[in-house]
């Protein structure tokens, strides 16, 4: 297999071609908007950069890893379809629910296979999870409280032209796809108050979201970039999830699981590995070669990019967004 890299800006891309090279996958060249960009990063990796998109997709290959800025998302997905390349995207997949939908036609239309980038619903805690979930050992989830906490990113992230916001865009969607992964809720309203921390920053970086969803679950959401400078830029991603019969704590990104029910009076800590976006990678290119589905959809990409332009309205307008069910 051959994948190709278009835009360098998102710093997964490092992992990603990390992964890519261990695999033994051919990487065919890289593009990037901003040549001296592109350019570093190819010097930096030993990979061909090519100026030229149109020249890039031209060559013979199978997919593309997209990891450019949010705003160019839409339009580099859409110039993947028509050259026939299958597509794994960064998230968020687009900054509005109708970009999302006409991705997902075209990639349809094309024949093309659109993966989101998702990576925590792949972290070992969460995979685990979802066995106990579809095996119904802890009833029906009531409430969720969860957070995805970090440090300002800085660079193209503070930039609302090339982000469309700030930690409410950039951090809502890591939780929001663990929550459809887990449990496929349809969320009814959405409520949502954000901040700036520094006045000087052009995007938010301090974000609270509530959201119900149909059958009664409640979720609450913190997105704050907030954190010191001394924090890990990805921080944590936890969930601490009520059910009828246990309570369970995950964190994604710190990699552990926290069980309690009402069996023992013991607490169950479990570690893990980190490993996730070589997972995501892995099953992107597994769909690829045996033409199955990818195991992240744009439908997928779609339900996190909804409930996020939500919560930037209900942010916005300081009200609560009611949410219709047709995109689901």
């Amino acid at each position: 297999m051959k994948i190709s890299i278009i835009g360098t800006a998102h710093m997964h891309v490092n992992s990603y071609v990390s992964i890519l090279k261990k695999q033994g996958i051919v990487i065919e060249g890289v593009y990037d908007h901003n040549e001296v960009v592109g350019n570093n990063f190819c010097q930096r990796e030993h990979l061909k950069f090519y100026s030229s998109l149109e020249e890039l997709l031209s060559r013979d290959f199978d997919a593309v890893l997209i990891c450019s800025e949010n705003i160019y998302h839409k339009e580099l997905v859409l110039k993947a379809c028509s050259a026939k390349k299958h597509i794994l995207v960064e998230k968020p997949m687009a900054l509005s629910t109708n970009d999302c939908q006409e991705m997902i036609s075209v990639a349809k239309k094309e024949n093309v296979q659109l993966m989101v980038a998702h990576p925590v619903r792949f972290s070992k805690p969460v995979m685990d999870l979802k066995r106990i979930v579809d095996k119904k050992l802890l009833g029906s989830v009531i409430s969720i409280n969860s957070a995805n906490h970090g440090k300002n990113p800085g660079g193209w992230f503070v930039n609302p032209v090339l982000s469309g916001g700030g930690a409410l865009i950039d951090h809502t969607v890591h939780i929001l796809d663990v929550v459809n992964y887990l449990f496929r809720l349809i969320p009814t309203d959405v409520s949502a108050f954000s901040k700036k921390s520094d006045q000087s920053l052009l995007v938010e970086d301090s974000g609270l979201v509530g959201i119900n969803f149909s059958n009664g679950v409640i979720l609450s959401l913190d997105t704050s970039w907030n954190r010191p400078k001394s924090y890990p830029v990805w921080g944590d991603a936890i969930l601490e999830i009520n059910f009828e019969k246990g309570y369970v704590i995950i964190d994604g990104f710190g990699r552990k699981m926290k069980f309690f029910d009402n069996h023992s009076t013991n607490i169950s800590e479990i570690f893990y590995e980190p490993d996730m976006d070589s997972t995501m990678v892995n099953g992107f290119i597994d769909a690829i070669e045996n033409n199955s589905t990818v195991p992240v959809t744009g439908e997928d990409g779609l339900y996190t990019v909804r409930i996020t332009e939500s919560a930037l309205k209900s942010a916005e307008y300081k009200k609560t967004i009611l949410l219709s069910e047709e995109y689901l």
